[in-house]
């Protein structure tokens, strides 16, 4: 590639003046070129080595500012990384990052070094192992964190500190082992809860138990992103582990910054969206236990919306954000999945919340006479992700809908029909009905009182449907005898053929709640339907408790 050659010149024996205007004009160039596949790896060699030899002399930060630029851009391309990725580049890096050792100490003047060069540590780091490795044995760690430690010093760039929290968000992404350590060695999730608190302004913590949010600038929710998507990283394990009286208090109180950074407000719905994004994540982490927290009292105010003395406003928010999610209908199993996981943990973990909630989705049932998953509601949009062709939306909105029902049948098929409920029921064992076997415990009071439209229309519910079918003409009423009897000998020879090809195959609900194939067939199959079960009444208990 023409023109290298002079740029390594110039690194290699021209003054400050000029190796400033050589590089600024290569990186003007080439700004937005991610690749340089005419440049050929001895000439990447010298210019990457031409660069380092320039970062490791004392020279103006200006100038050194300039040449990670030039490293930055050369880090986009896959074939620089062989000698981007290698000790002495690496451990430059983290020198201009002052990330090579805990006690890092950092200069205002600096600020614009230190910023580039954690660009190029993140670049270089996303996209080469070697350098993933490197890190957990040349300081990154220590200086990673002692970084973290500094998030709260007003004189640090808002540059500096969004690319070293994504700098930390690679790390324990790419790396268990730094993940790991950055957790028991240095307590990470307490150095990004304190920079969370101090990126709200919410050190205070009566602030927390507020019932309005603040207004966020767009710096501070990228900062925030920055640092919840770390946070989801290294709290993965807090439901798995048993959590020490420290660490639960600190998840509880990550709960209550997760509620009130659903209650700010962003300058843009996009911005907001993404903040209520990555806290729903970082929820989905949280302990059962934690999850309390998301609600408050609602006080004397009255603002907001208030549920049997608690304010919803969290949960209306999180609520929102799936009925938008839905009606989006975009790559659902990365937008849904997460939302509906949030709402299942804090449904079961809080009963005033569950009870809230099926208020909003499943409120006491009037219209009997359209299919479930037909309709404008939350709850017909609900209903239609029971059917989705995404496996882990499809059980996680049926588990959602399940549990605000109490995990209760019955009262699962009153709002969706059998057919819609069919795959979960047979999924946990519960086409033939009865109680269901999970570690959840419900309160047993009944919660609702059947409304007179239901009441009334109850015996005409189709239970399959979930709906009082119309009255349709019956199609044999027209037909002969001998027309009734070729339809019906067609039917059977058709299903017939149909179970011989094995396209269908018959079966019946086994004693485990779950369908099981009858190997000898529509016979066999209707011999088992006529012999009696046998009466276990004896060794049975009923619970009544919901």
């Amino acid at each position: 590639m023409e023109g290298v050659d002079a740029v390594v010149g110039v690194l290699q024996g021209g003054d400050q003046a000029e190796i400033c205007q050589h590089l600024q004009s290569f990186n003007t160039q080439h700004a937005q070129t991610f690749g340089f596949p005419n440049l050929q790896q001895d000439k990447r060699k010298d210019l990457v080595s031409a660069i380092l030899e320039v970062l490791n002399k004392d020279m103006q930060p200006s100038c050194h500012a300039t040449c990670l630029s030039t490293i930055r851009i050369l880090s986009r391309d896959k074939a620089s990384l062989q000698f981007l990725a290698k000790p002495p580049c690496v451990t430059t890096l983290l020198k201009h990052a002052g990330m090579d050792g805990a006690e890092a100490v950092l200069e205002l003047p600096e600020d614009e070094v230190i910023a580039e060069a954690e660009k190029c540590l993140c670049n270089i780091i996303f996209t080469s192992p070697t350098a993933q490795r490197l890190c957990s044995s040349n300081g990154c760690v220590e200086g990673v964190a002692g970084r973290l430690k500094c998030i709260s010093d007003p004189h640090l760039s808002y540059d500096v500190k969004i690319f070293a929290v994504r700098l930390t968000f690679l790390l324990t992404a790419l790396c268990i082992d730094i993940r790991q350590r950055l957790q028991v060695e240095f307590n990470i999730p307490a150095l990004l809860l304190s920079a969370m608190e101090h990126t709200l302004g919410v050190e205070n913590n009566s602030t927390l138990g507020t019932l309005e949010g603040a207004v966020l600038t767009d710096e501070q929710v990228d900062l925030l992103s920055e640092i919840l998507k770390t946070m989801f990283n290294v709290t993965l394990t807090g439901q798995a582990r048993q959590l020490d009286e420290e660490e639960l208090e600190r998840y509880k109180h990550m709960t209550a910054v997760c509620r009130y950074m659903l209650m700010c407000r962003a300058s843009s719905e996009a911005k907001q969206e993404e903040l209520h994004s990555h806290t729903i994540n970082l929820m989905t982490n949280m302990p059962r236990n934690c999850l309390g927290e998301v609600i408050v009292q609602q006080g004397e105010r009255g603002v907001g919306t208030e549920y049997d003395g608690w304010n919803m406003d969290a949960i209306m928010t999180i609520l929102d954000f799936l009925e938008r999610r839905i009606d989006q209908n975009k790559r659902l199993l990365e937008t849904l999945t997460p939302v509906l996981t949030c709402l299942i943990a804090i449904s079961r973990a809080n009963r005033n919340v569950r009870k809230f909630l099926r208020t909003k989705v499943l409120p006491p049932l009037r219209d009997v006479e359209t299919l479930p998953q037909e309709g404008p509601k939350l709850r017909n949009k609900c209903v239609r992700l029971m059917t989705c062709v995404v496996t882990e939306v499809k059980e996680a909105a049926a588990e959602f809908l399940f549990v605000l029902c109490k995990e209760n049948v019955d009262r699962l098929v009153k709002y969706t029909g059998f057919g819609n409920a069919a795959g979960l029921l047979a999924h946990r064992g519960l086409l033939a009905g009865g109680p269901c076997s999970g570690q959840h415990n419900y309160s047993s009071g009944d919660e609702e009182s059947d409304t007179e439209e239901y009441l009334v229309a109850k015996d005409k519910i189709n239970p399959v449907t979930g709906r009082v079918e119309p009255d349709r003409p019956n199609p044999l009423e027209e037909m002969t005898e001998e027309q009734k009897e070729h339809l019906f000998m067609q039917l059977a020879s058709d299903f017939d053929k149909l179970t011989r090809e094995g396209i269908v195959k018959p079966t019946m609900i086994g004693s485990d709640g779950r369908l099981h194939v009858v190997e000898g067939g529509v016979a066999e199959m209707m011999a088992r339907a006529q012999t009696p079960p046998p009466d276990n009444s004896d060794n049975e208990e009923e619970d009544d408790n919901e």
